[in-house]
Formats: C-alpha cells, structure tokens, sequence
C-alpha cells in the first residue's frame, strides 16, 4: 500500500527584462506527459532553501546556453495539496534521505506543498540542458487558454493557472492567497475573473 507525501517546490515565472507578458515555459521531454510547464523543481531538504532551488532549476533546465535570471523575487506561494499529484518512490521524493531499505516504498507525490513562485528576468537565451525540456521558448501569456478541465490543457502541473493568475496580476487585479489554495475551485471560476477585467479569455 502506497502512502502520500509532501513534496515542496519552486516555479520560475521569468519574463523578457522589456515584456513581462512573455514567459518562458519548457517542453517537457518525459514528464507531464510531454506538456509545457514553468521552470521548476523539488527542493532538496534541508540543505536548499526556495529560493536556491529556483535558481538551481533554471540553470539546470534552461540554462544550456548560459542564461541566467536576475531580480528574482517571491511572487507567490501555492498550498494547494491537489494541484500535481504523481506516483514515485519514498527515495525519490526524499532525494533518499530515508533508509535506503525504504528507497523503493511506493508513495503519492503531492509536489507544491508548497510550491513558492518567483518572478526574474531573463538574461541571455534560455536552452535546454539537463534533458528534461525539449525546448524552451517565450509563451505570452495573453495568449493562454484556460480550460474547464486540467486534461484540456496544454500545461502540465495545472501551470495554466498559475500563469492565468499571474497574467490577471499584469492586468492590475492583486494576488490574493486565496487564489493559491484550490486550483479546482479557481478553474471555474477564471472566465469571470478575466472578464472583470476586460480579458477576453480563450477557451
């Protein structure tokens, strides 16, 4: 019987220094079936705080060329238990900090919980290094569809929601820590949001 776990990461959100509305996601290669998501990881506790983690993951999956990030700040912190739920390993989620008779103990990955997201710019031309991307490239998020269902999306993690919150953040609407806490909920309740603030959203 497997069990369920916490897992705690950090998301990039990082934009063109002259056009925050154009983010870079990932290709993903194997993970998330292939879709897109933000940069991003598992933070290696105890050693790596958040913020380390965020730049670690975006050398490692989108620094093939060099490029860095700067003005990184906390943007937002997701709770939402539900949100990316995978199967994995107790060694794997725990980066084996476990006995290592345990490494192998099936388990459910909550990853997110939390999740902190930060904000940079981009610096350079972000390519893929570590072979989890396919290929990095900017996605204005004005452009996002966001559908009834996270099946429908393009984006893993339920990425879509984070960059659908983010882009109603541009538009002048505060993060609130409500929005972080029920993905399901927030889904439904996006075209409404968009519309108040003059966002035609596509479906």
């Amino acid at each position: 019987m497997s069990f369920s776990i916490s897992v705690p990461t950090s998301s990039v959100i990082a934009h063109l220094a002259d056009d925050p509305f154009k983010v870079c996601v990932i290709e993903q290669t194997v993970k998330h079936k292939g879709r897109l998501t933000l940069v991003g990881g598992k933070v290696e506790l105890p050693r790596q705080s958040h913020f380390a983690c965020a730049i670690e993951e975006w050398d490692q999956e989108a620094g093939g060329l060099g490029a860095t990030i700067s003005g990184v700040r906390l943007w937002a912190v997701k709770t939402d238990p539900y949100s990316d739920v995978r199967p994995s390993t107790l060694g794997k989620l725990t980066h084996d900090l476990c006995p290592e008779e345990l490494r192998s103990t099936p388990c459910i990955g909550h990853y997110g919980t939390p999740d902190h997201i930060f904000t940079a710019s981009v610096v350079g031309t972000p390519a893929p290094k570590d072979g989890e991307a396919k290929r990095c490239f900017y996605f204005d998020v004005r452009d996002l569809q966001v559908g009834q269902d996270e099946s429908q999306s393009r984006f893993g993690a339920q990425h879509d929601i984070v960059l659908a919150i983010y882009l109603l953040h541009l538009l002048g609407r505060p993060v609130e820590r409500e929005d972080m806490t029920d993905f399901k909920r927030l889904r439904s309740v996006l075209p409404a949001m968009f519309e108040a603030y003059g966002h035609k959203a596509r479906t």
